[in-house]
Parts: structure tokens; C-alpha cells; sequence
């Protein structure tokens, strides 16, 4: 499987519709099906990846595993949550052994590649967003991977505190707690640095 960052663009609720007939016809053994289910939620399982175990050689491998564990389940999938929730719960825990598994903290980045600023785009702010993710990613990863997973879901992106919950397989209540304290966290080591408090609009 080759991936990308390109995501399907449709409205949410007939996505889940399209994507809950493929999981029936994939169980039912149907191949074309697991294709169109990659293809599908790809994009977005690449993002969640990107951002949780950072840019690095083995990206595309650690997507391709999400998708080859999320299939040999797919027979114990009973619906209880949607394929997308349940998809990408598989996705933090694969990015997460993988972040345990590396050898020495790394900084990475946490922008999306499908975002890489245009060619003609102002040299200064180019240069001054990068730096600005390199500044926060050196936050996020010093933080425990229960309060980076819970920002990057709900903050970066922009998944419900319930849907979030669902995720990570934790309580709303805890998700809440993870996501402030990654908040309180980035907002005091911002203080430290006058410039990086001004590329957040922090101010005082």
C-alpha cells in the first residue's frame, strides 16, 4: 500500500454511511472493499501518525501497520463505535510504541506535509511558522504520550472531548484534564520565550 495525505472530501455523515457499508462487504470478505476503506481514511490516519510519533523515515511503515492490524481485527469490530474512532484508536497505539520505542527523544514536527507553504509564500513568515511548530513540537514532545495524544486529537485535530474519549479509550473527564494540563504546560514554557509568546497571541 502506497500512502498519501489527500483526504476524501464529503459531508461527515454520509462518509460514515459509505465507510460502514465497506466494513459489512470487507467482513464479508470483499477485497476491493479494504481498498476503498484505505483510501478512505488514509489521509487522516497519516496526519494522526504524523503528529504523534513525528516525521521520520518509517512513517508510511507505522501507516501501513495501523491498516494491517485495523484488517486482521476488522472480525472483531462489532460497531460499538464508529470505524473511524476505532481506526484511529489503533493509530495512537502504534504511534505511541513507536515514540516508546525510539532510542533517544527526537524533535519533530508536528505540521502537516499537505501543508507546506506555496511557493511563493512570504520567505519571513514561512520561516517564522516553522520555527514557531519546531518551538511548540519541542513542548509537546516532552510531554507524557496520554497528554499529547489528547491534544493533538482534540486541539490539532479538532476531534470532539467525546470522540476523543473514545480514542483513547478514557473517560471524558480524564481527556479534559489531559488536555489543560498540555495547555498549562506549552503556555508556561511559552512565557520563558517573548517571541514565541507573540507567534501564539499570547500576550500579556
Amino acid at each position: 500500500m502506497t500512502t498519501t495525505n489527500d483526504n476524501v472530501s464529503c459531508d461527515p455523515l454520509a462518509s460514515q454511511a459509505h465507510s460502514g457499508d465497506l466494513v459489512e462487504r470487507a467482513r464479508a470478505g470483499d477485497q476491493a472493499s479494504f481498498g476503498a476503506l484505505f483510501r478512505l481514511h488514509v489521509g487522516r490516519i497519516h496526519r494522526t501518525v504524523h503528529r504523534l510519533a513525528g516525521p521520520s523515515a518509517d512513517i508510511e511503515d507505522l501507516v501501513q501497520t495501523v491498516f494491517v492490524d485495523g484488517f486482521r481485527s476488522l472480525p472483531a469490530f462489532r460497531g460499538e463505535a464508529l470505524f473511524s474512532t476505532w481506526l484511529t484508536r489503533i493509530a495512537v497505539r502504534v504511534a505511541v510504541r513507536a515514540r516508546n520505542k525510539a532510542a533517544a527523544r527526537r524533535l519533530v514536527s508536528i505540521a502537516n506535509p499537505a501543508d507546506e507553504p506555496a511557493d511563493d509564500a512570504d520567505p519571513a513568515r514561512v520561516a517564522d511558522a516553522r520555527r514557531g511548530l519546531e518551538r511548540l513540537d519541542a513542548i509537546l514532545g516532552g510531554l507524557s504520550d496520554k497528554r499529547r495524544s489528547a491534544f493533538v486529537l482534540h486541539v490539532l485535530e479538532g476531534h470532539s472531548l467525546e470522540e476523543v474519549a473514545a480514542m483513547l479509550e478514557a473517560s471524558v473527564a480524564a481527556v479534559k484534564v489531559r488536555v489543560h494540563d498540555a495547555r498549562r504546560e506549552i503556555e508556561r514554557q511559552a512565557r520563558l520565550d517573548p517571541w514565541f509568546i507573540a507567534f501564539l497571541g499570547m500576550g500579556e
